[in-house]
């Protein structure tokens, strides 16, 4: 006997119904038959799930299908996602402010189109994708392994199935990416089991038997607090983070081995705990820490500045990261005096992608801080992700400059600094600083670390 039925996924279930074999007795008494656990002799109820093949759906599958791609279509239309997102001026020029926090952004649609061919991924490529395709579905179970290729497609491409782009800073998807890394087995990582410690300014702080002293804030950010202290004779930034996920140390890590002058950048450890992490940058025997801003009176401090900024991000892109929230107040220098050469590094990584660990970031559109950019026009939606921290250089240079926030406009040459636009040669280098801007705010299909250079070489020229 046979009998069938629709499921609401489309799917065909045929139960069949077969004798029992006749060497089966039946439970004697008031003893329930057993329908799960059978005997060896025994035979029960046989489930048979029928797949329909491509172009083979019925009717009522295929207004199922119609139904829930409309309801898709509706949620997920670009339309939707272009309220609230400062517009720039048709006629070139914005009034926007650039530093403008966007505090709640909608998820950014990507409009790649997919593939025919499914690509070979490394094994650090596969989970990578894997991790940023589940983060915002809270998981896959087992009877999600029907998926289509279209939708194994979208998952390879680091989108979440249904077409909306998966963020690459959320913190479950950098757990699971470092995962991969191993980076707890790293002997300046230490897991303590019990919460975040109080911090506090003109305070004391106790992190793995070292006592630091804890002077001033000098970063809120909100989920996260940045200090100057000191241990013993040492200086040190302590960033106190209300996430557990140590990224900051992952990056940090990656740029000083990658860096060919690794010797002049602080020293890192990061301690974990069930409610944040505590990361602690510590300067390099006879180094002194100063910000970014501090001693800036001329023209000719702020150019070695600028070539300080340039190197970083050298840096950074040639081991394949982006910082990608690039300001004078994130930025630190790191020397042995005040006619020494500067390193520069970050004391928040927080907007931050590895391209490696990450191989589906490929334009600006799927970085969250870069959508302002890309609302002004400044960027396309399709740009190279490394773009981001170019107009970052742009922006960080222009406050150290003139102490003013950059507002860009667009001329017949493209774009630049609104400041910096016109046509002064009394000014000293004022055309050099046109030229500055309006190469970082146009580089196109360039290479960033061929604009880079190009401008460090330049200003190394001028303000060595």
């Amino acid at each position: 006997m046979m009998s069938h039925s629709l499921l609401p996924l489309g799917l065909l279930v045929y139960v069949w119904t077969r004798p029992w074999c006749a060497a089966a007795a039946r439970p004697a008494g008031n003893e329930l038959l057993d329908d799960v656990f059978l005997r060896p002799e025994e035979r029960g109820l046989c489930l048979q799930i029928q797949y329909p093949r491509a172009g083979a759906a019925g009717p009522s599958e295929l207004s199922q299908l119609q139904t829930g791609d409309q309801v898709q279509s509706q949620n997920f239309s670009p339309d939707s996602q272009n309220h609230n997102i400062p517009c720039a001026d048709p006629h070139g020029g914005t009034s926007e402010d650039l530093q403008t926090v966007v505090e709640s952004r909608p998820p950014v649609i990507s409009h790649k189109p997919a593939t025919k061919t499914r690509k070979k991924l490394s094994p650090i490529q596969e989970t990578s994708v894997e991790a940023s395709s589940v983060t915002s579905l809270g998981g896959c179970s087992p009877l999600e392994e029907g998926w289509d290729q279209g939708e194994d497609q979208d998952q390879e491409e680091g989108q979440a199935p249904g077409g909306g782009a998966v963020d690459p800073c959320d913190p479950d998807v950098r757990r699971r990416l470092l995962e991969l890394c191993d980076v707890t087995s790293s002997p300046d990582l230490h897991s303590e089991c019990h919460p975040l410690p109080a911090v506090e300014e003109h305070s004391c702080l106790q992190l793995g038997g070292e006592l630091y002293h804890t002077y001033s804030r000098v970063l809120d950010g909100g989920s996260f607090s940045v200090y100057k202290g000191a241990k013993e004779d040492d200086y040190v930034f302590i960033k106190v983070d209300s996430c557990s996920v140590p990224w900051d140390f992952h990056q940090f890590q990656r740029l000083k081995m990658s860096s060919s002058s690794g010797d002049g950048l602080p020293l890192i450890s990061c301690f974990l705990f069930l409610d944040g992490c505590i990361t602690v940058y510590t300067t390099p025997p006879d180094h002194m820490f100063t910000e970014l801003t501090e001693c800036v009176p001329s023209e000719v401090l702020v150019g070695r500045k600028a070539v300080g900024v340039l190197q970083l991000v050298s840096q950074l892109h040639s081991c394949r990261l982006l910082h990608a929230a690039l300001q004078p107040h994130l930025l630190t220098c790191c020397h042995r005096g005040f006619l020494s050469s500067d390193w520069l590094f970050p004391v928040d990584w927080s907007s931050s992608v590895d391209l490696d660990l990450q191989p589906g970031v490929t334009s600006v559109q799927q970085v969250p801080s870069a959508q302002t950019y890309i609302s002004l026009g400044l960027l396309e939606p399709s740009a190279p992700p490394q773009l981001v921290d170019l107009v970052g250089v742009a922006e960080t240079v222009h406050l150290l400059l003139t102490n003013r926030r950059m507002v860009t406009i667009k001329d017949k040459g493209g774009w630049t600094a609104e400041k910096f636009s016109g046509e002064e040669p009394c000014v000293l280098f004022f055309r050099m600083w046109g030229r500055f801007f309006r190469s970082l705010l146009n580089a196109g299909g360039r290479s960033t670390l061929s604009v880079l250079s190009e401008l460090k070489e330049e200003l190394s020229t001028l303000y060595h």
